[in-house]
């Protein structure tokens, strides 16, 4: 007998204590002087679940770790292991997943002893390190029962499952192509477990079953010869599922196609242009280009320059201001737009024309606390083509009678333009309420702008209370109510004093 032993043995493949069937697969065992539990410590074996152990290990105790079972974790996470031994002197170690000891006291996996305890410190985790990490009893070099290989030493080890989070990779936000040529749009995108990626065009998911011109690629996707219309916004989104959940990340690109300068459409290359002298007038140069394009002028073959000319650039604009002193000003001017694509030129001649009289009519048809109803007696002409000289609009300049009593000065005035139309009025609107305003008028045609009109002074109307009638969003005509109110005099006026006054006119 053993004693006090707890004895446990397998039939067959039951794992039984003193002859009871058990489930575990922890020997557990008292080895005071009993040699045939030579190298049992406390009483304590473990055996692991494949029948590894069955009583042929040397090392003596119970081993522990922490984590003991699978574990996730993203990368450039930390994370520390831990290994002990009931037995303190009992001598461990780590092994990484290729099966080789960690010996490195520094670094970015290297262990550490703690107590009685060996630590597994990740002070960053990588794509690399997932795998079975294991921890393990060295074993002194001997044998037992006459064997002469040593015993397999006594191990635990946890699962690591590391993940890597959607990230997009040299993806930049803003792409270029160039027209009429094949494009890549690039977008790289990494994460474990493998994402899947779907594309949208402004907004719009794409089919690429169903469209020839685009292909789906490892890094991104192509489009075949691109034009144009292939300029705009393309989202690549990623989708991540795993077992402990799922993430969706998405990155938007602007695609710009790089072409050659171009015309507006509606815009033939030879246009004409008319002003007077001592007038002004300015020379209007758009193209369209990607990238956008350097504008040159010239008149009678020479380059002009804004040492000596006042020109204004804009994006895929430019524009030449003159001031006509002679009418050798008048002839034939030249813009080009040119970038590392091509170039395209518009030829403008500048014709002399009349400058306009100024509106005859000028006055007020109605008035709220906000707005000014002006009438200049609008009247479009439908010739075909139309004359330079017609009148094709009107330009406005106000600003309170307080503002200009300061400063005696249209510079700082309000200005608005309006188109001509027949028997149209032009309303002013968000005007301050209870404010006396000064207002002048011009006409312009082909040629540009009249004299001024003579100015005018017009008040708005105090703001109205909510709710109360004649409320600021209604404006109140003028001779309405002055028809009203001969009527109404002539209505309560007596017979005999309106055929008197009837015989008097």
């Amino acid at each position: 007998m053993l004693g006090n032993a707890i004895i446990a043995y397998r039939t067959g493949t039951d794992l039984r204590f003193n002859g009871f069937k058990a489930a575990a697969a922890v020997v557990v065992a008292t080895a005071k002087d009993h040699p045939s539990l030579a190298g049992t410590a406390n009483g304590n074996q473990q055996i692991s679940s494949n029948g590894a152990g069955n009583g042929k290990h040397s090392s003596a105790g119970t081993l522990t770790i922490t984590p003991d079972e699978e574990l996730a974790h993203f990368v450039n996470q930390s994370r520390i292991a831990s290994c002990g031994h009931s037995n303190p002197d009992t001598v461990l170690r780590w092994r990484t997943p290729k099966n080789a000891v960690i010996e490195e006291k520094r670094g970015r996996v290297h262990i550490e002893r703690k107590d009685n305890a060996l630590l597994l410190i990740f002070e960053k985790i990588e794509r690399s390190d997932q795998g079975n990490w294991t921890c393990e009893v060295v074993a002194p070099n001997k044998t037992t029962g006459g064997s002469s290989s040593p015993q397999p030493p006594l191990q635990k080890s946890f699962k690591m499952i590391v993940y890597e989070p959607i990230s997009f990779r040299d993806t930049s936000n803003v792409q270029t192509a160039v027209e009429d040529k094949d494009a890549t749009i690039r977008c790289e995108v990494k994460g474990h477990p493998e994402p899947s990626v779907s594309w949208y065009f402004n907004g719009q998911p794409l089919y690429f079953a169903h469209n020839g011109r685009y292909s789906k690629l490892a890094d991104g996707m192509s489009i075949k010869k691109v034009t144009q219309n292939d300029t705009g916004e393309y989202t690549c989104k990623a989708f991540q599922i795993s077992t402990t959940g799922s993430s969706f990340e998405e990155k938007t690109i602007r695609l710009n196609i790089k072409h050659k300068p171009y015309l507006p459409k509606w815009k033939p290359s030879v246009v004409d242009a008319y002003g007077y002298v001592h007038g002004m007038v300015n020379l209007t140069c758009e193209a369209a280009a990607e990238p956008p394009a350097n504008f040159t002028w010239y008149a009678g073959g020479k380059k002009l320059t804004p040492k000596s000319h006042t020109i204004h650039y804009g994006q895929h604009v430019s524009m030449l201001q003159i001031s006509i002193k002679t009418s050798s000003s008048f002839g034939k001017y030249k813009c080009e737009a040119k970038n590392e694509l091509g170039s395209v030129s518009q030829e403008i001649n500048l014709k002399e024309g009349t400058k306009p009289d100024p509106p005859s009519l000028f006055q007020l048809r109605g008035v709220n606390s906000d707005t000014l109803d002006i009438d200049v007696g609008a009247t479009k002409s439908h010739d075909i083509p139309p004359d330079p000289t017609t009148v094709i609009g009107y330009r406005f300049e106000l600003m309170p009678t307080e503002e200009y009593s300061r400063t005696r000065s249209w510079d700082h005035a309000s200005r608005r333009d309006f188109d001509v139309a027949d028997g149209a009025t032009y309303l002013l609107v968000q005007l301050i309420p209870d404010t006396k305003y000064l207002i002048r008028v011009a006409a312009r045609n082909a040629a540009g702008l009249s004299d001024w009109t003579e100015v005018k002074e017009f008040s708005t109307h105090p703001l109205q209370p909510h709710g109360t009638s004649g409320s600021s969003t209604m404006v109140t005509p003028i001779w309405p109510l002055v028809a009203c109110f001969v009527m109404l005099m002539l209505a309560i006026m007596p017979h005999g004093q309106r055929q008197r006054q009837h015989r008097t006119e």
